[in-house]
């Protein structure tokens, strides 16, 4: 995606989407193109509110109705740790690994999948610890259901 200034996302032999890298990153227009392009947490869950329902805790989402059954996709790298207790969602760490830069922890019960979280070198985090997440409803992108 370094190279153009315009990519074409296609599936199956048709067109998927169209856009600038960072359009295609950040706001997929489909579960496809969300899971194609970098690493992406699929969510399902109920919308209540203005929240995603989900089993640790309720997440602030930008939408105004409700609805049983929604997807949204939430890129690791836009959720931030939390101490337990805070945060819009919390979980208990499965996995920490040392990415370099950053490292990925894998989080179980925060959501029916599990998460995974981009955390700096900074935060200490290790396996078995309950954590807080906090994730802005910017963060959160709705996808149309699959056909």
């Amino acid at each position: 995606m370094e190279l153009g200034d315009r990519v074409v996302v296609m599936q199956k032999g048709a067109i998927a989407q169209i856009g600038t890298p960072r359009e295609i990153y950040f706001t997929p227009k489909s579960r496809f193109v969300a899971e194609f392009i970098g690493a992406a947490n699929i969510v399902e869950a109920a919308i209540e509110g203005g929240h995603l329902v989900l089993p640790g805790g309720r997440q602030p989402i930008h939408c105004d109705g409700d609805m049983p059954a929604a997807v949204a996709m939430i890129r690791p790298e836009t959720i931030r740790v939390a101490s337990a207790g805070s945060g819009s969602l919390s979980g208990i760490i499965d996995s920490v690994s040392f990415i370099g830069d950053r490292q990925r922890l894998v989080v179980s019960g925060a959501s029916n999948r599990l998460l995974t979280v981009d955390a700096p070198n900074t935060v200490r985090a290790k396996a078995g610890e309950r954590i807080g997440l906090s994730i802005s409803p910017d963060a959160v992108r709705l996808l149309p259901p699959e056909n």
